[in-house]
C-alpha cells in the first residue's frame, strides 16, 4: 500500500527508519522504505548500511550523484506500492500518528498529494547553524490550521505523500541538476494539472541545519537556479515572491543600483548574516541584490 521514499546525501536515515518502521508495523498494512544515497562517499553510507538489515526495508548507496531530481524520480521507479511517502532524511516525525494521520486523511478525501508540514525545534542551536534555524522558524514553521484556514497550496519535498499515478504525470524536472527551487517548480506541474495540495496535520522536525556559511552558497545556487527557470519560462514572475520583487526594482530602473549595492556590501551583509543575530531583512536585501548582481 505505502512506499516511503528517502533520498540522502551526508547523512544517516538510520533513526528516520526505525521510527518509521516501527509506526507502519503498528498499522499493520504493506509498506516498503526504500533509501537512497546520492553519491557520498562519507561514513554516513557505512552507517545506512545498517537499514538493510530492517524488515521491509533497503539502503543503496549510488557513487556517482543524480541530482535532487532524478535521486527522488529513481525512488519512485522503484517503488512498488501504490502510494509514495517523500520525506528527507533529516527531518524525523514529531508524534506517534505520524503515518496514521496520513492514512485518515487518504480516506477522508479523493486528493491525490498531500503535505504534511515542517517544523524547527524550539531551542536555539549554536551561532554558526543559526541563521539557517531562524529562517526556518519564521519562513518555513507554519501550522497545521494556519495552512489548513489561508487555503493556500503550501508544500515542501521534504515531507509529503502522493500517489504513484499522480506522480508518473508529474515527475521532478530533471533538467534542474543544479541546487533549489525543484519544490516550488514540482508544486506548480500539481497546480497546473488541477491538484490541490491537502494539508495534513503530520509535521516532523527538520534537524539538519546547514552551517550559515554553507546556507549562503546555497542560497546563492538557488537564486541561479531561480534564473535559469525563468529564463526557460518554467517558472513566472508570480509564482515567486523574489521574482515579484525582482521584476518590481527592474520596473523602476533600479536593478543596476541594487547589483551595484550587492557588490559594495556583500561582506557587511554576510556578517549580519553569520552573526548571534541575524535579520531576514538583511537576508532578503542579500537575496534580492543578488539576483540584480547576476541579471
Amino acid at each position: 500500500m505505502l512506499s516511503v521514499l528517502i533520498p540522502t546525501y551526508n547523512y544517516s536515515a538510520v533513526l528516520l527508519v526505525k521510527a518509521l518502521q516501527k509506526q507502519l508495523l503498528s498499522q499493520n498494512v504493506l509498506f516498503e522504505i526504500i533509501c537512497f544515497d546520492d553519491g557520498s562517499n562519507g561514513e554516513e553510507n557505512n552507517k545506512n548500511n545498517k537499514i538493510n538489515n530492517l524488515e521491509f526495508c533497503q539502503f543503496k548507496a549510488f557513487r556517482k550523484g543524480l541530482g535532487r531530481s532524478k535521486i527522488r524520480n529513481l525512488l519512485a521507479e522503484n517503488a512498488k506500492y501504490e502510494w509514495l511517502l517523500f520525506l528527507d532524511s533529516d527531518v524525523l516525525p514529531i508524534e506517534q500518528v505520524f503515518i496514521k494521520n496520513y492514512f485518515e486523511s487518504v480516506k477522508k478525501t479523493p486528493n491525490k498529494v498531500f503535505y504534511g508540514g515542517l517544523k524547527y525545534e524550539d531551542k536555539k542551536p549554536s551561532t554558526k547553524k543559526i541563521l539557517r534555524w531562524t529562517y526556518g522558524k519564521s519562513r518555513e514553521e507554519i501550522s497545521y490550521n494556519t495552512r489548513w484556514q489561508t487555503n493556500q497550496n503550501h508544500f515542501s519535498s521534504a515531507n509529503f505523500l502522493i500517489s504513484k499515478e499522480l506522480f508518473n504525470k508529474i515527475k521532478f524536472d530533471e533538467t534542474l541538476t543544479k541546487y533549489g527551487y525543484e519544490d516550488t517548480l514540482f508544486a506548480i506541474e500539481l497546480l497546473a494539472n488541477k491538484s490541490t495540495i491537502y494539508q495534513v496535520d503530520s509535521p516532523v522536525y527538520h534537524l539538519g541545519l546547514d552551517d550559515s556559511d554553507v546556507f549562503l552558497g546555497k542560497t546563492k545556487r538557488a537564486i541561479e537556479n531561480l534564473k535559469y527557470l525563468h529564463q526557460e519560462k518554467k517558472i513566472s514572475n508570480e509564482d515567486i515572491k523574489l521574482l515579484k520583487s525582482f521584476n518590481k526594482v527592474n520596473s523602476y530602473g533600479l536593478n543596476s543600483l541594487l547589483s551595484l549595492f550587492y557588490k559594495g556590501y556583500f561582506n557587511k551583509m554576510e556578517d549580519n548574516l553569520m552573526s548571534k543575530k541575524p535579520s531576514l531583512l538583511v537576508y532578503d536585501i542579500y537575496k534580492l541584490s543578488y539576483l540584480c548582481s547576476i541579471s
